[in-house]
Formats: C-alpha cells, sequence, structure tokens
C-alpha cells in the first residue's frame, strides 16, 4: 500500500483552531476597519482568464508567478496571482450602470509560484482595497491616510511602521529632465531593490549603465541629500496630488513615519501616479508589509476608461508583522469559553436540555469532558489547557 505525506503542498499552510484565530483576527479587523472607512464588500471567482494577467502584469507576476493552464475547452486560465484584476473586470462588466465612485474591499486568496520564503508563500489571502472613479488629488490623500488607519486599528505605534510613498509620474518626468531614458527600465530596477541593497551595491549597479556624475547624482536623490534631492522635490511641487500629500500628511496623520522617496518603485506595469510600500521597522523582520497605488489604464484592457487606485496588505506578512511587535490581543477568542465537567451520564440530559441552551443565550460557547473516571483535578486542568475561561461542575 503506498504511504502518502500528510505535509501540505509546497508553499501552502494547513490551518489548525489556534491558527485559524489568529488570522480570523486579522481579518476581521481588516473588515471592521474597511466598513467604517465607508467601503463595500465583494468577492470575486478565484479563476480568471490567464490573458488578462499576462498582458497587464508583467512578466515576473504574469509570466513567471503565473498558476495557469487550459481547461477542457481549450481556454487559458489562472488562479488569480492578485485581486486588482479582478477588481477591473467587475467594473467594466456592470460599467453603464454602477455609479461611481466605487469603494469596495475584498478578502481572498490569491495563488502565486514563487520560492517560498519568510513571508512569502504561494497560497495566500490579501485585502484588496480600491476606489474607482476619483481622479488624482483628495482622494490619493484618502488613500495614504487609510494605510495609515490599518496600522492603527492593531494597535501598531510610530516607531514599529514607516510608510513611504513616490509617484510614477515624477520618476518619468525626472528620467526625462536628465536625458535617462533609453536607462529607464535599468534605473528603476535598481531603485526598486534600494531597501535590498547596501549603498555600494547601489552605486555599483548604476555605474554600469551610467556615467559616475550621474550615478552619484541618482544615489544622493535616494539619500535624500543636497541639489539632487532638490531637484527630485521640485518636481514633487508641481505634481498636484503629491503636493497636497506633502502639504496635509503629517498634519492629518502626525504619530505616523510617513515619507516621500524616489525609492518605492512598485513593480506591476499599471501603475500610474502615486506609488506607496509600508514597511516595519523591526530589525528582525525589516522588510515591505504592502504597497499600493494609482491605476487610471486598467481598464483599459476592457475597452473602458476609469481612474483608480488601492492598496493590498498580504495575510502572511501581516501576521508576521503582528509577531515581530507581539500586537496580538491577549484573547484571540472574543466569546467566554465554559469547560462543562459532566460528573457522570445521569448529567448528560440535564447538559444538552438546560445548561447548554442557557449558555448560548448568554453568548457563551462551551467544551465538555466527559472522562467521567479521572480525577477532577486533572480534568479541570485539561479544560484549561483547551481554552476554558471558566469551569462548571454538573
Amino acid at each position: 500500500m503506498t504511504v502518502l505525506s500528510p505535509a501540505p503542498y509546497k508553499g501552502t499552510r494547513d490551518m489548525y483552531p489556534e491558527d485559524l484565530l489568529k488570522r480570523n483576527y486579522i481579518f476581521e479587523t481588516w473588515k471592521k476597519t474597511m466598513l467604517e472607512s465607508g467601503f463595500s464588500e465583494y468577492d470575486s471567482s478565484i479563476i480568471e482568464s490567464s490573458e488578462a494577467f499576462i498582458i497587464k502584469s508583467g512578466q515576473e507576476l504574469g509570466g513567471e508567478q503565473l498558476y495557469s493552464f487550459e481547461d477542457k475547452g481549450g481556454r487559458g486560465i489562472a488562479l488569480r496571482p492578485e485581486l486588482t484584476l479582478s477588481f477591473a473586470r467587475l467594473i467594466a462588466q456592470k460599467y453603464e450602470s454602477l455609479k461611481f465612485p466605487i469603494r469596495w474591499f475584498s478578502i481572498a486568496n490569491c495563488f502565486r509560484y514563487e520560492r517560498p520564503q519568510k513571508g512569502r508563500i504561494r497560497e495566500f489571502y490579501q485585502l484588496e482595497i480600491n476606489i474607482a472613479g476619483c481622479d488624482r488629488g483628495p482622494v490619493d490623500l484618502e488613500i495614504l491616510n487609510l494605510s495609515a488607519e490599518i496600522f492603527k486599528a492593531f494597535g501598531a505605534k510610530k516607531e514599529q511602521y514607516k510608510i513611504i510613498f513616490n509617484s510614477r509620474l515624477i520618476l518619468e518626468e525626472w528620467v526625462s529632465r536628465n536625458n535617462w531614458q533609453s536607462k529607464k527600465l535599468e534605473i528603476f530596477k535598481i531603485l526598486d531593490n534600494w531597501y535590498k541593497k547596501t549603498e555600494d551595491e547601489t552605486l555599483t549597479s548604476l555605474r554600469e549603465i551610467l556615467p559616475e556624475m550621474d550615478s552619484q547624482k541618482i544615489l544622493e536623490t535616494c539619500k535624500q541629500q543636497g541639489q539632487s534631492w532638490q531637484e527630485y522635490l521640485s518636481i514633487a511641487g508641481e505634481n498636484p496630488e503629491i503636493k497636497l500629500i506633502l502639504e496635509n500628511i503629517q498634519q492629518i496623520q502626525p504619530d505616523v513615519d510617513i515619507q516621500f522617496a524616489a525609492t518605492i518603485i512598485r513593480g506591476q506595469a499599471y501603475y500610474t501616479g502615486l506609488i506607496f510600500e509600508a514597511f516595519d521597522t523591526n530589525k528582525e523582520n525589516n522588510r515591505s508589509l504592502f504597497g499600493g497605488g494609482r491605476f487610471d489604464n486598467l481598464l483599459d484592457l476592457y475597452g473602458k476608461k476609469i481612474s483608480a487606485i488601492g492598496l493590498a496588505p498580504g495575510d502572511v506578512p501581516w501576521q508576521e508583522f503582528l509577531d515581530s511587535w507581539n500586537l496580538w490581543p491577549a484573547k484571540l477568542q472574543s466569546k467566554t469559553k465554559v469547560g462543562i465537567m459532566v460528573s457522570s451520564q445521569n448529567q448528560l440530559s440535564e447538559v444538552f436540555t438546560k445548561i447548554i441552551p442557557e449558555l448560548k443565550k448568554q453568548g457563551k460557547i462551551f467544551d465538555i469532558d466527559y472522562s467521567f473516571e479521572r480525577s477532577e483535578n486533572k480534568r479541570y486542568e485539561t479544560l484549561k489547557k483547551r481554552g476554558a475561561d471558566e469551569i462548571l461542575k454538573v
């Protein structure tokens, strides 16, 4: 007889009850935050057209990481690697009847074929947040503010995270003014690795594609130093939505570390304006937690036109963030759990007809111990280990 391994597929997780309590806490807090912020929840199919991701999401996400295959009808389909394209498809499908602006969110599982590592696995959940139908301006400020509010909903403090924002429009103008168009993609790739590389490694990479003076100029901009950084700030000052953010974000979120920098790129091909990333500042987990931005051209794929902006935290890095700062509540199960210690089978009728119905009326949950032969002390300890807040002897 063949004996199979009980391990899950590589890069996926089994959720035991104690694990699910943690994930449910994340989901419930996300959902509460979004509903209180005026967003409506939606859902969509886990299966999407593979063609859409190949066209719109770039080579890495739309090619190398895509779980794609052909169905029995010869159609190219994929397990969604993210939710933004699903959101766009839903908008395009009822474009004529929807009332804009739309403020929607979804918490759903996604799949990416990549090497499992800390904070990244192959099956995960994302909180997808999008606003469609608002042009650049106040909504860009709102979405950054919302990013901070998500952290605050979990009790995170200023020193535990930071949010860094930039703009694709400013990047494009910066490259154009310095005549770097022929090296734009290479420059963006180097900047995208700014937080993963040392300063010397970044400078070495820049010197391979640009003259020394230009390499130094980019490095100074990334370090927010000197005339090079002032030039970047002056370009930002000409951009209405970024100027609005710079003028207001510190007043709106004075207790949050929100910075403007040239080092945020965001890899997806569809970003068109504001881009941002949020980072854990714990040295043991110093990594990007989530990102987002504006994608005004996404509906072009479906022959429609609308402005949109969004962000998407994932449950895996978010749990690691909560772990790194011990931000979990003292009790993940909000309801009181009563351990019922039944003395003999003769009491079972009373337990099921009177005691349990009364506990339900009180909004409590229960656990029953049927080990009649064991000592009361051991039964008490067992129920406590199983999470009972109260013990009831019957």
